[in-house]
């Protein structure tokens, strides 16, 4: 596989912990571009969205994310509203490789978030107005997700592992699929 894989989806749908995983088994190195802006800001995510708002944490993403996709052979998690940016997307043809957009349902992903209360996006709500955040979010999203090179869905019935093993077979019949003739 030639170029950067990289993962994109909403929040809760294992960009990181799948990421990881399927760095491993592609013997790739792991690049999650939250944690890259987070060293750069000297500060958590929340706390650049409650000190410097929205629109700095994305010029933020904006430099981290050129920064990761200048490594080919890297697997790249996404910060969920990253691909919403059209110049991130600019950043991610330029680099080639292949974008895979990770899906959950909403319930999944709510019960994912539901476990840290560290989304910026969803801090403060009740139960009711975090799911309404997430369909709306999801839908404002789809859009974006939609562009991605592959969608793949993650559930809570196959554990980590597993849905990075079947992600791997699933970028391999990709790239077999759009490589070239010889």
């Amino acid at each position: 596989m030639k170029g950067p894989v990289f993962l994109t989806g909403f929040m809760g749908t294992g960009k990181t912990k799948i990421g990881r995983l399927l760095a491993q088994r592609l013997g790739r190195v792991f690049v999650d571009t939250d944690h890259l802006i987070e060293e750069r800001a000297g500060l958590s995510i929340p706390q650049i969205f409650a000190t410097q708002g929205e629109a700095q944490f994305r010029q933020l993403e904006y430099q981290c994310l050129a920064e990761a996709a200048a490594r080919p052979e890297a697997v790249i998690a996404l910060g969920g509203g990253a691909i919403a940016q059209e110049r991130n997307w600019a950043v991610l043809g330029l680099a080639g490789g292949v974008v895979v957009c990770l899906q959950a349902s909403v319930d999944t992903i709510l019960e994912r978030v539901g476990r840290k209360e560290d989304r910026p996006l969803l801090a403060g709500l009740s139960p009711q107005e975090k799911r309404s955040k997430v369909e709306r979010l999801l839908a404002e999203r789809a859009p974006f997700y939609n562009r991605a090179d592959i969608q793949f869905h993650t559930s809570d019935e196959a554990d980590p592992e597993t849905t990075a093993n079947r992600l791997a077979q699933t970028l391999e019949q990709w790239h077999a699929d759009h490589s070239p003739s010889p």
